[in-house]
């Protein structure tokens, strides 16, 4: 699905922190009813893994969950969304990177 540039630069309604920031990537999930929401931003990939940090405050950076591959990170995100049919990893220039469908409902959790 083709997610238009103007939602992946926008976050909160304006594209301020776009024109600070810049390029980069962008969560998108997907859901049955053929919507989607376009979720966190981070300038590289190993960036997401903060939305699995455990502990709060992070002290340490050995608190953040290490960057293993796309696939893992997508199927985290699937095991935290649980309404979500799919999510994929955007660049904010619209190029869907990859997309991961959940398979069934009864999608197993990582050991």
């Amino acid at each position: 699905m083709n997610i238009p540039i103007e939602e992946l630069t926008k976050f909160q309604g304006n594209y301020e922190w776009y024109k600070k920031y810049g390029d980069g990537y962008r969560i998108v999930y997907f859901y049955p009813d053929n919507t989607y929401k376009v979720g966190t931003f981070c300038k590289n990939l190993e960036g997401f893994m903060m939305d699995f940090v455990e502990v709060e405050p992070i002290e340490d950076e050995s608190d953040i969950p290490t960057f293993i591959s796309i696939d893992d990170l997508l199927n985290r995100y699937l095991l935290d969304v649980k309404d979500a049919s799919a999510v994929a990893i955007y660049k904010t220039d619209g190029s869907c990177i990859s997309k991961k469908d959940r398979i069934n409902k009864d999608f197993k959790k990582r050991v």
